[in-house]
């Protein structure tokens, strides 16, 4: 949906083109390249990797203001887009209808060329997405479910589509494949097999999400707002992972109350809230053992173990396997 910016709040700045991105998703290796940029009233990031038909990228914007962002593209392509931090509207007339894109909601786009306008509604922007060539999307599908199936025909005959005729909120298990693509802890080709295998994941997850979108009934998220509170308790939670608040105190600050925290917690992400923060706790600590730079005990230390015994009753209990088993062996 923003291959090529040209302009913003009426000042001409080519940000992304279309040329880059289409070397880039013909390339048959894997390629990396990452962008820092600075305008007047915005600066930010934009990464981006491509491999065999895809591209995956990642991009964060801070504004100063309110702004507005004037696009086309020329490409045919289909994107899987997360809104991870912001509230922007996207006018445009290729789908029919104007698209209102709102903290943590997703959806996959297709069209083989498009325009509009987004406009922002926040000063920060924080965007994730894995395109496809059309060839490569339509292989993928064939053998999916009968979701993909639907949208890749539509995709065939040319059809600007969304997956979802409504946005939809991003689950648990999506913003963890998410972490896991921009954490890739593998380079070379296996990093490439790595990707391409987490791309599948988030596709069948969003197909999955669709689907559940059309029966499932949640029991203690009722609406919009309480999955953005949660998602906002989770986010909170792990930028505080020296000193997490109380429950009490997350409620509050997430705006929800604590009732709803603990099972609606529970209900998206599969776990209790202070669990979620165990888990992810033991994987940092498996992934600074793997980087063998800092001793076992060390690091249970910065993981807020108050002895090794524990940390490591702990680490086995989640991983199948002792610290000291995780140290490259060379």
């Amino acid at each position: 949906m923003e291959e090529h910016i040209f302009t913003y709040n009426d000042t001409p700045t080519e940000l992304f083109s279309n040329s880059a991105l289409q070397e880039g998703i013909h390339s048959p290796g894997l390629t990396e390249r990452n962008l820092r940029f600075s305008a007047p009233g915005m600066t930010g990031i934009v990464q981006s990797c491509w491999f065999d038909g895809i591209r995956i990228g990642y991009a964060e914007c801070n504004l100063q203001k309110d702004m507005h962002f004037e696009w086309q593209s020329d490409l045919e392509l289909v994107t899987q887009y997360f809104n991870l931090r912001a509230n922007t509207s996207n006018n445009s007339s290729v789908y029919g209808k104007d698209f209102a894109l709102g903290n943590y909601q997703h959806n996959i786009f297709y069209s083989s060329e498009s325009h509009g306008t987004i406009k922002s509604h926040d000063t920060c922007l924080i965007t994730f997405m894995v395109q496809y060539r059309t060839d490569k999307f339509l292989e993928l599908a064939r053998e999916s479910n009968d979701v993909l199936q639907h949208f890749g025909s539509l995709v065939r005959l040319g059809q600007p589509s969304t997956l979802s005729p409504h946005n939809l909120y991003i689950d648990g298990a999506m913003v963890q494949t998410i972490e896991q693509i921009r954490n890739c802890p593998y380079t070379g080709g296996i990093k490439q097999l790595y990707l391409f295998s987490k791309c599948l994941e988030l596709l069948v997850l969003q197909a999955d999400a669709h689907h559940k979108a059309q029966s499932q009934y949640s029991r203690f998220l009722k609406s919009g707002s309480d999955k953005e509170s949660i998602l906002y308790a989770r986010e909170y939670l792990l930028n505080h992972m020296e000193q997490p608040p109380t429950l009490t105190d997350l409620a509050r600050i997430a705006g929800i109350n604590t009732f709803k925290l603990k099972n609606g917690f529970k209900e998206m992400f599969g776990n209790t809230v202070f669990g979620y923060l165990t888990d992810k706790r033991l994987e940092m600590a498996a992934a600074a053992i793997a980087r063998n730079e800092k001793s076992i005990s060390e690091i249970a230390l910065d993981m807020g173990y108050s002895s090794v015994q524990h940390f490591s009753k702990a680490y086995k209990k989640k991983f199948g396997r002792t610290p000291r088993d995780g140290r490259p062996k060379f």
